[in-house]
């Protein structure tokens, strides 16, 4: 699993697929799955309770000026990326699972979605470098 270090932070996840998971045991399964349809354990995060709320920082305070930077504008534009920030920050606190998975091609990203819906993930999306897409 994706260690959670400074240098692993991403401000926006681009080219991954993030969802939210009910329990630490489905998401444990979930990423047992993905490792072996051959997604690398080393960049998937399995973010849970405060070390990933730190980790995630959805409000921008603890990893530097372009974090605050881009928290700042997604709240400034009050849509649905603030609306979603506000729904991992939620499930983290309630001890849900925040997964990212990287998907750079269709074919990936079709996979982790498969796997994901079959643990039950919620509000599955993969991040592209300029656009959202609910899958």
């Amino acid at each position: 699993m994706l260690a959670h270090t400074k240098q692993n932070f991403e401000t926006y996840p681009t080219n991954r697929i993030v969802a939210i998971i009910d329990t630490k045991m489905e998401a444990d399964e979930a990423c047992c799955d993905l490792i072996n349809a051959g997604f690398d354990d080393s960049q998937i995060d399995e973010s849970v309770g405060s070390e990933g709320l730190k980790f995630l920082d959805p409000d921008g305070r603890n990893h530097g000026f372009l974090t605050k930077v881009v928290r700042t504008w997604q709240r400034v534009a009050q849509g649905e990326e603030l609306a979603y920030l506000k729904r991992i920050k939620t499930s983290l606190k309630e001890g849900h699972v925040v997964l990212s998975v990287p998907a750079l091609t269709d074919v990936a990203r079709n996979k982790v979605t498969e796997i994901l819906q079959s643990h039950r993930a919620e509000n599955i999306r993969f991040y592209g470098r300029f656009h959202v897409e609910h899958l």
